[in-house]
């Protein structure tokens, strides 16, 4: 199966699907590099050719919109890719707490499973990512995609990973939290690296001018 009948199967059709993904053979390596680093390159081209190269999507953000573009295409390029490789790896790194957790739902252990569970639900964030960089309309998107991204994982959780019914709901919010605390950690980490890179550059270049 395609990648792009996938990721329609999983947005249109997720219930029956997932019986189909839960059955089917795979490896970590295929899920990644057969789909999610395939998906995951939407929202980071997105991201890197309309605000970095175009600064489409920074006009409606008012006086921090303008500082925001005056970063240049290298900072938003560089943002793209670091992003894409550190969700590619928080990614990797969900799905092992996943698996880890599992068994205390009475689930299985699986780190193919719980890697499908992951990449598979992860769908409609990335080609949410498209349009990330409209105002406004862009943010809607996102938190849409988002609340439907839990809502796979909660129709995932029992044909993937053998959750019983009745643990369903617990190991949902479980595997949504550790997804959250892990973006925010992993994010901030990030986040800072980069503005620091940037801003530290741009500080040291205006003091050296000023001497």
């Amino acid at each position: 199966m395609s990648f792009v009948d996938r990721a329609k199967n999983i947005l249109l059709q997720p219930a029956q699907e997932w019986e189909v993904i839960a059955k089917e053979p795979a490896t970590v390596g295929s899920l990644f590099t057969g789909y999610a680093a395939i998906l995951a390159l939407l929202p980071a081209i997105a991201s890197a050719l309309f605000m970095g190269v175009l600064g489409i999507g920074l006009g409606g953000m008012g006086a921090g919109g303008a500082m925001m573009a005056g970063l240049g295409m290298s900072y938003w390029i560089t943002t793209a890719v670091v992003g894409y490789f550190v969700g590619l790896g928080l990614l990797w790194l969900v799905s092992f707490i996943v698996k880890s957790v599992s068994p205390s739902f009475n689930g299985n252990s699986d780190m193919v499973q719980a890697t499908k569970l992951m990449v598979y639900s992860a769908t409609p964030t990335w080609v949410a990512g498209l349009v990330s960089w409209v105002p406004v309309i862009g943010m809607l998107l996102s938190l849409a995609a988002m609340a439907y991204a839990v809502y796979l994982i909660y129709l995932g959780v029992r044909p993937v990973m053998d959750i019983p019914q009745e643990k369903v709901a617990g190991m949902t919010v479980v595997t949504v939290l550790i997804y959250l605390v892990a973006s925010l950690v992993v994010g901030a980490v990030i986040a800072t690296a980069v503005i620091s890179m940037f801003f530290g550059g741009a500080m040291m270049a205006g003091a050296a001018s000023g001497m």
